[in-house]
């Protein structure tokens, strides 16, 4: 423990809204710290400390917002009980980890965002976490909230989570036409003057459509960072996302949170990982998600079980979901998933077959996959790399370094570093294929503006 300057009027005036004495918080930590695992007994003496200014140790900082949250029915954080949010924030341990308390998750997304939002370099340097895989699955899959003990889930939307789905909803759309380093600098500056001041004020059943509204915010920053390519940032926002919704009881959203975890991991090369949370997002949602949401997930199995080469399991799932797809009703999806439609669907197919090494089957599902209206810019770059690699391994070299070309064209001023990876891994391709010296590979390498990317097709 270290000495504080005053005494802590904060935790007092909890106290006395909980109408709890010394020893009665005593009671409900040892309770709290037993019931989550944590290795603590204090008594009144230890209360009586801390109301003086001694700050206890982390662990029994959250049991006590934990135990003072359950007397009271709601949220109590940190900052309230005079303990503060965290200042800065370990992103390679703390944030990682799936949180017992919902009011810890809280701390840290407040203190995540502001790190994103000052640059701090920890938000670029750090790395996904395999080691959390396991945990974070086992932790959503088998922890149960706390919360709802205290009222009715929630059964509509309050205002203010509305304005924030809202806001969510239309970065997202930016997301998708410009890349994710367009819109992460306007998701943040909201997170920090709308959502966490939110997450902290919300008060009985409302707090419930906060956290739901605010996971799905965490789920669009999750998915920013992760194109943008700070992929340590975008897996922990991932992660406190989805103990928000799990808290909120809303299992779907957290099952597209868990697959867009198991994107990463296939991105990243963590197949296994992938493949682990693509199945974890479908059993969450078993009997509560509409087909096309788990035609979604089949299809990030499918993905992750190409990549590990896995031809019958990939076909297996990639069926399921176009039978799921098929068959599904559009007054049953929630409004997030209005993205995956049949094009979506084709793409995801199109992934595959490149994986697996089936040429035709690429380039068939990579035609399949764009209508020139419709499709985001993005997804349209993305996908004429895909039709690229698969024009390349059938032997079509010139059609390839066209539809490379156009996939820079279509980029423009697209901020994605997964979009400049795959222009990258196509180069290395031509290269293997010793192709660097043809007079088409030449001509598109002097196109390119990125001085490293062009690197990629010169020899």
């Amino acid at each position: 423990m270290t000495q504080a300057k005053e005494p802590n009027r904060l935790l007092a005036a909890v106290m006395q809204q909980a109408a709890v004495t010394n020893k009665g918080l005593a009671a409900r930590i040892r309770a709290e710290a037993a019931r989550s695992g944590v290795n603590i007994t204090p008594d009144h003496t230890s209360v009586k400390r801390w109301l003086d200014g001694m700050r206890p140790h982390e662990d029994t900082v959250r049991c006590i917002a934990a135990a003072l949250g359950a007397k009271l029915g709601r949220l109590v954080t940190h900052d309230e009980i005079g303990f503060g949010a965290p200042t800065t924030i370990d992103l390679s341990r703390d944030a990682v980890l799936y949180p017992p308390e919902s009011s810890r998750t809280v701390d840290l997304l407040d203190g995540l965002t502001a790190a994103d939002a000052g640059d701090a370099p920890a938000i670029r340097s750090t790395a996904w976490d395999s080691a959390s895989v396991p945990g974070v699955i086992t932790g959503y899959l088998f922890s149960a909230p706390r919360w709802q003990e205290f009222g009715e889930a929630h059964s509509g939307h309050s205002g203010k989570a509305d304005r924030i789905r809202a806001t969510v909803r239309s970065l997202t759309q930016l997301d998708f036409q410009y890349g994710g380093g367009h819109s992460r600098r306007l998701l943040l500056t909201y997170w920090r003057a709308e959502i966490i001041p939110a997450l902290r004020d919300t008060r009985g059943s409302a707090q419930l459509d906060i956290f739901a509204a605010a996971a799905d915010a965490a789920a669009v920053l999750g998915w920013s960072a992760y194109d943008a390519g700070y992929h340590g940032a975008a897996q922990r926002y991932y992660t406190q996302g989805l103990r928000l919704s799990q808290e909120a009881g809303d299992a779907v959203m957290g099952g597209q949170i868990l697959s867009n975890l198991s994107h990463q991991a296939n991105y990243l090369g963590n197949y296994n990982e992938a493949v682990h949370l693509a199945r974890a997002a479908q059993s969450a949602t078993l009997g509560r998600a509409s087909k096309t949401v788990n035609s979604m997930f089949l299809a990030m199995e499918a993905r992750a079980l190409a990549s590990l080469g896995d031809a019958r399991g990939s076909a297996n799932a990639l069926n399921r979901a176009e039978q799921d797809f098929a068959n599904r009703q559009g007054t049953e999806d929630p409004e997030w998933i209005s993205y995956f439609d049949a094009l979506e669907l084709a793409g995801e197919a199109a992934h595959c077959f490149r994986d697996l090494g089936h040429a035709l089957k690429t380039q068939q599902f990579a035609a399949q996959a764009v209508d020139p209206l419709l499709t985001p810019a993005r997804t349209q770059s993305f996908i004429s790399i895909v039709h690229a690699d698969g024009a390349l391994a059938a032997g079509n070299l010139e059609q390839a370094v066209s539809l490379a070309a156009q996939s820079v064209e279509l980029a423009g001023s697209l901020q994605s570093s997964r979009q400049l990876r795959y222009i990258a891994d196509f180069g290395q391709s031509l290269a293997a294929g010793g192709h660097l010296g043809h007079r088409a590979v030449r001509d598109f390498a002097e196109t390119l503006t990125d001085s490293a990317l062009a690197a990629h097709f010169r020899g």
